[in-house]
């Protein structure tokens, strides 16, 4: 098969719709074209019975290459990990086909209003997006959507169906180190006696150090923090709005000290607009203040508008030759997906007219945070009102 993931692996979205993984551009429907919703009630069970799961698993079964995957593809043409390879690499090729892994994303409750998302994982976008703009309906919508865990009981009392054969468990944002609920089912894991045989994954902001939570961490098999730091300083500051690049880096320093023997600490690299003519800087500082933490590199996709593909050609050359050939892998794969493809130039236009109206409301200065980069495109953005 293609990818182990359709046969073991559900998702939950912070706007209740449900998938196989987070990189899947589809999400899961019912016989009659609509989509599953937590926020409407609906279960993971529900998703884990569908025909749409079925036909799912038969088309990988048979090779086949979804588009809804294309971002895997496009990733494994440019010489990145994809996901799917990761996956596939993780589980092997010796499992029974059942529910083995949950990727739960419990709303889009969130301290952090980061340049690279939107009100879809976050609450702190939405607020702000409203506040802007308070007929923006689609903020309004992710929001309400986003309260799910705190309206949908099914979902809560369906999660025990799940954990028996339960693997791996993975909370990702919004912020889950915010979502208390969550909790609950790792002390029903603990209540179930699977706990020691079960593996958890975070990614975080790292503004978080949950102490009061060590112990209940501990009793499981392995624990995975990932903290999302893309750069450093007042660059990390403006793309993590309003994290702080100092307190992060302290939490990141008490991650660090757990046990080896259960805890695995890394960061996730996010490549966007905003740090694709920094992507060595983060690297050097952590080498240098941190022994055996592993950077982990995502490509920005999506918001289109923020991703380096977006950029001008012209743009896209000027960065090349600023790097040249002699650089570590990640860099030369995160040229060869900027260069791979080419989006739409009003994405670019989005681009420069929200960072300028975020800019505005927020009292920032993308020039002055991001000056080398700015130089390439002052063109364009004092041509843009």
């Amino acid at each position: 098969m293609s990818c182990v993931l359709p046969f073991i692996n559900l998702e939950a979205r912070t706007d209740g719709t449900m998938a196989v993984c987070c990189i899947m551009q589809e999400s899961a429907k019912k016989d009659d074209g609509t989509e599953f919703n937590l926020a409407n009630g609906d279960t993971l069970s529900d998703v884990k019975n569908s025909k749409w799961l079925k036909d799912i698993q038969h088309k990988f079964l048979s090779n086949e290459k979804l588009e809804a995957c294309n971002n895997c593809w496009h990733e494994e043409k440019a010489g990145i990990q994809s996901k799917r390879l990761r996956e596939n690499f993780y589980w092997g090729e010796d499992f029974t086909p059942n529910t083995k892994a949950l990727d739960l994303k419990l709303g889009n409750i969130c301290n952090s209003k980061c340049r690279i998302c939107s009100s879809f994982a976050s609450s702190q976008w939405a607020a702000e997006e409203l506040k802007m703009n308070p007929n923006n309906e689609g903020a309004r919508k992710f929001n309400k959507q986003g309260m799910w865990p705190k309206t949908n009981e099914h979902f809560w009392n369906d999660i025990d169906s799940h954990l028996q054969s339960i693997k791996k468990l993975e909370f990702f944002g919004g912020e889950p180190l915010m979502i208390e609920r969550h909790y609950e089912i790792l002390e029903r894991c603990v209540e179930l006696g699977i706990a020691k045989n079960v593996c958890l994954s975070y990614n975080t902001n790292g503004s978080i150090f949950p102490e009061d939570k060590i112990s209940l961490w501990e009793q499981f098999k392995k624990v995975e923090i990932f903290l999302s730091i893309d750069d450093i300083n007042e660059r990390f500051e403006y793309i993590r709005f309003p994290g702080n690049f100092a307190e992060v880096i302290t939490n990141l320093g008490h991650f660090s000290k757990l046990n080896p023997d259960i805890f695995s600490i890394g960061i996730f690299q996010t490549i966007s607009i905003f740090n694709i003519m920094h992507m060595t800087e983060l690297t050097e500082f952590i080498s240098k203040h941190f022994d055996m933490i592993d950077i982990h590199y995502n490509m920005v996709f999506t918001p289109s508008h923020i991703s380096p593909k977006v950029l001008p050609k012209r743009v896209k050359d000027k960065i090349n030759i600023l790097y040249g050939k002699n650089n570590a892998d990640h860099v030369n794969n995160t040229l060869k997906f900027m260069n791979g493809e080419q989006y739409e130039s009003s994405e670019y236009i989005n681009f420069l007219l929200q960072t300028k109206q975020i800019d505005k409301f927020r009292k920032e200065q993308f020039d002055k945070v991001f000056p080398k980069f700015f130089k390439l495109i002052e063109k364009d953005w004092n041509g843009i009102q």
